[in-house]
């Protein structure tokens, strides 16, 4: 539920939701309605009431949490399995073998797309303003785009349908779609949405005009990479597109970054924050979040892996392993560890000490020994901070430092990319990160004059699928940093650089390591460190394979692949499942 909703409109939200939220498997959700509620014949009388039913849509964006669990798509990203190779979840996780009967996304992302149709089968005969019914109608379709964009991303290829369907109607049950037919459709949806939806002030908390801009610049910039590094053909349109679509929003003089990164992450409102384009919000004793709670108790933290917090480059724009950075300590302390690095480090991960099982800090432990701090403000106290379900820190969904990033390496994939490109994106969020700006000839790159040459880039494991020229490499290690609890966002970046192997921990070991500690460990000691000293999170023997191509996708619920079949409709599986 939105934060913004005010208390006359809550009790008819929620009585909406009551009704809507049934899975598509379910009885039509508007056919045998409560009596005291509405029915279909007799909701769609005013404007009120579509803002109304437009309200449920934003529960989609699942933040920090759509209930006071800890499943989120942020740092909680252990609750649905996710696993990424920014931060080690504090139980080993490993990929399915087998597929599952079901799949909770599939259900509430085709409940929400059942929803949009339904508004926009409704909305052209609802009696109100012209202007007002278009900006409502591309409302239903940005929903619909965003959507199918994630059931695209997460399952390839999809059942597709832009019309509300009685249950028994025969079309219900159609052939998937490809993925890249659905990916078309959803950039369809959003061209059409951009020139209805009203540039709305409403402070950043409802779907406008530049919200349709951010969601096309993120698809397309998908879609134009994920053609070329796993289909192999040119995906210069989509990034054309994506390049364009970022270009709208930062020619938009409301949007500008904050001082302060780390407020984008610790801020109990952000409301009307310059920065932030789409802001999930959380409200006292109406929707409470547990992101603070669980990185602030005896829970043992989630960790930074040795493989990420080696991507942090030192102030200079260096990579800590290129010869002669003389800035890079090396790690054998935690002070050498942070000192002269990207501000961002130190911002998100404590710098006084690590934290494990034998050696606590402040009551805190973390499976990998670096403790998460993201979250922390020191505003917020008492049960505030410790109590799950009652923390009220608010989530970005899109903002501006994301679409500068998108701009730049859609240029760069297009191999037009110039400094003054780089001047206008990747470099402003540098600048407010601490770090020396970029230049580039339009495929190196260098900071303070210096051509950056990162032995990590033609590394073994980068030979597994391809090595990318010096200037996509710093906007891909930009990405990382400048997104390093947005743990969906990385799983879906390494998807579409088809970069899976990242997560294997046979191919690439420093995913399941941690911090560095040279301080002795007893041998009856909880905590294991390898030969070099660095935390081994999990048991001996433990390791994650990744299969390509079958964990590049989610598996099709076979629940819904049978009852297709029933219809007479082949569903078919994915890839190596």
């Amino acid at each position: 539920m939105r934060k913004y909703i005010t208390n006359s409109r809550i009790k008819l939200t929620v009585a909406l939701f009551a009704i809507a939220s049934v899975t598509v498997s379910c009885s039509d959700f508007l056919d045998t309605p409560p009596e005291d509620v509405f029915t279909d014949d007799n909701f769609w009388t005013s404007e009120n009431n579509v803002k109304t039913f437009s309200w449920l849509n934003y529960n989609t964006f699942n933040g920090y949490g759509n209930n006071a669990g800890v499943t989120a798509d942020f740092y909680f990203h252990a609750g649905t399995g996710l696993i990424d190779d920014n931060l080690a979840n504090n139980v080993f996780t490993n990929f399915p073998t087998a597929p599952n009967a079901t799949n909770a996304n599939w259900n509430e992302y085709y409940t929400l797309v059942r929803r949009c149709n339904l508004m926009l089968a409704r909305v052209p005969n609802v009696p109100m303003d012209q202007t007002k019914k278009n900006h409502y109608i591309g409302v239903a379709k940005f929903f619909r785009a965003h959507t199918y964009f994630r059931l695209a991303q997460q399952f390839g290829d999809v059942p597709y349908t832009n019309e509300y369907l009685a249950q028994n109607d025969p079309n219900v049950y159609k052939p998937a779609l490809s993925r890249a037919e659905v990916v078309d459709n959803v950039i369809k949806d959003l061209e059409e949405a951009i020139p209805m939806l009203l540039n709305v002030d409403d402070s950043n908390v409802t779907v406008n005009k530049f919200t349709a801009y951010a969601l096309l610049s993120r698809v397309c910039l998908s879609e134009g990479t994920y053609r070329k590094y796993n289909g192999g053909q040119n995906g210069n349109t989509y990034l054309q597109k994506a390049k364009e679509a970022s270009l709208a929003v930062m020619n938009n003089s409301l949007y500008k970054l904050n001082t302060d990164w780390k407020s984008l992450y610790n801020s109990v409102e952000l409301l009307g924050n310059a920065e932030v384009i789409l802001t999930k919000r959380y409200i006292k004793g109406v929707l409470g979040n547990s992101v603070q709670a669980y990185t602030n108790t005896s829970t043992v933290q989630n960790g930074l892996t040795k493989f990420a917090a080696q991507s942090y480059v030192t102030t200079n724009g260096l990579p800590i392993k290129q010869a002669g950075n003389t800035q890079y300590l090396g790690d054998n302390t935690i002070e050498n560890t942070f000192a002269n690095r990207d501000p961002r480090f130190a911002k998100a991960f404590s710098t006084a000490d690590y934290a494990y099982s034998d050696k606590p800090y402040n009551g805190l432990t973390s499976i990998t020994g670096y403790v998460f701090q993201l979250y922390n403000n020191p505003a917020t106290t008492g049960t505030e901070v410790t109590t799950i379900g009652q923390n009220q820190i608010d989530a970005p969904v899109f903002t501006l430092s994301e679409v500068y990033l998108n701009y730049a390496e859609a240029c760069a994939e297009l191999g037009t990319i110039t400094t003054a490109d780089l001047n206008l994106s990747i470099n402003k969020v540098r600048t407010r990160a601490g770090i020396a700006t970029l230049t580039t000839d339009g495929a190196n790159a260098s900071a303070n004059g210096v051509q950056i040459d990162d032995p990590q880039r033609t590394a073994a494991l980068e030979q597994i699928s391809g090595i990318v020229n010096p200037i996509i490499w710093e906007i891909r290690r930009e990405r990382r940093i400048e997104f390093m609890s947005w743990t969906t966002m990385r799983k879906e970046d390494l998807m579409r650089w088809k970069k899976g192997d990242y997560l294997d921990t046979n191919a690439n070991p420093d995913v399941a390591l941690g911090a560095k500690i040279v301080a002795l460990i007893g041998t009856n000691s909880k905590t294991k460190v390898n030969a070099e000293g660095y935390v081994i999170p999990y048991a001996a023997g433990v390791a994650r394979t990744f299969v390509s191509p079958k964990n590049y996708l989610t598996a099709i619920p076979t629940n819904d692949i049978n009852l297709y079949a029933a219809e007479g409709v082949e569903l078919k599986q994915n890839p190596g499942w």
